[in-house]
């Protein structure tokens, strides 16, 4: 048996505790639900105070709680290195012996400032295998050659199915189109499009997201007064509120602002375990073409007329819709579900052990 210590920034016994009880899809803890099935244990990493809000407040309690582990371990396996950073330093002086395996969500870049660059070049020597969400974004960190390529590896993160099929059998389809998810969404180019359209939506957002401050305030600055057929929400629902009603819709709209990360991706994973048509945004570092895998169609960035195009073309043509789900889920029983994405950490993690 193999023993990590997983550190990830949300309550992790909580987290776990709510996916036992079916309240939270298991891929939010990447892999930590599974990782026993292949011989791999976990130390869960916990905080005293919100991890947001205290930078290095946190990067030092977060050196001092592995360092002094009372439970032995083979590997720190990592959700995001925010918060690692002294350890991982530690790491490349050879200070801290232990490997290190952490989600990289972006390309890695090289900086501007000299000072900069030299200090990113010797925090990613500390860092022992990196995952990728796409090989898109594997690749553009390849260029910067901070990291090996026998180091960088490409995940398919995907859903948890049996979360889903519990909603799946419960499902009342409706002729509505959804948007979930809060972080620099593109709503201003999503609700024109409905502007001009019959067909009804449902937005649900959080108040703030990524670089976004306040997306009621945008709204309202940018579109004002909405259509009957626009229904905008801003909630604090739960992962099985949220995923309860997008189960309902008869397709799911993912509408993203131009960043170089994976804008998204949660909804797209969610959308195919539920076999829903996609209408997306074309995010190049998504780990798969929606077109070219036929379970949706895809966007250009700030583009009305295509979402009215795409949206009208789902409308018109159920058959489209209904194909397109069927792949939707297909794709999510071949490649992008839970058990695969934690075989493929596990089989990492367990090559260190080795």
């Amino acid at each position: 048996m193999m023993k990590v210590y997983y550190y990830h920034m949300v309550p992790v016994k909580f987290y776990y505790e709510d996916w036992k009880a079916g309240k939270i899809p298991g891929h939010l803890l990447y892999g930590l639900t599974h990782l026993s099935q292949y011989g791999v244990e976990c130390i869960y990493h916990a905080f005293p105070f919100n991890p947001y809000l205290h930078k290095w407040k946190l990067m030092f309690y977060n050196l001092w709680k592995i360092l002094f582990c009372s439970q032995r371990y083979d590997a720190v396996y990592a959700v995001t290195h925010t918060g690692l950073e002294l350890l991982i330093f530690m790491r490349t002086l050879g200070l801290f012996r232990k490997p290190i395996v952490i989600w990289h969500h972006t390309a890695v870049v090289v900086p501007e400032n000299c000072i900069r660059r030299w200090g990113s070049t010797l925090f990613y020597k500390g860092i022992d295998k990196m995952f990728f969400f796409s090989e898109s974004l594997l690749l553009e960190s390849l260029k910067t050659k901070k990291l090996k390529k026998e180091n960088a590896i490409v995940v398919h993160w995907g859903a948890d199915l049996a979360f889903y099929d519990r909603l799946i059998a419960k499902r009342q389809t409706s002729s509505h189109f959804i948007s979930t998810g809060r972080e620099n969404r593109d709503l201003i180019t999503l609700i024109s499009a409905f502007n001009q359209l019959t067909e009804s939506c449902d937005i649900y957002t959080t108040r703030s997201g990524g670089r976004v401050c306040d997306y009621e305030l945008l709204v309202q600055k940018e579109i004002g007064l909405l259509k009957e057929n626009i229904h905008f929400h801003i909630v604090d629902s739960t992962h099985l509120e949220m995923a309860e009603k997008t189960n309902n819709a008869f397709a799911v709209l993912i509408s993203c602002l131009d960043f170089p990360y994976t804008v998204g991706l949660t909804s797209l994973v969610e959308a195919l375990a539920l076999g829903l048509p996609i209408l997306s945004t074309d995010n190049p570092t998504f780990p798969f073409d929606v077109e070219k895998e036929e379970v949706g169609i895809k966007i250009a960035y700030g583009d009305v007329n295509g979402w009215v195009e795409a949206v009208r073309c789902l409308s018109e043509h159920p058959e489209f819709a209904k194909s397109f789900g069927k792949k939707a889920r297909a794709l999510a029983e071949k490649i992008y579900n839970l058990d695969q994405c934690t075989s493929e950490i596990a089989k990492v993690l367990l090559s260190l052990k080795r």
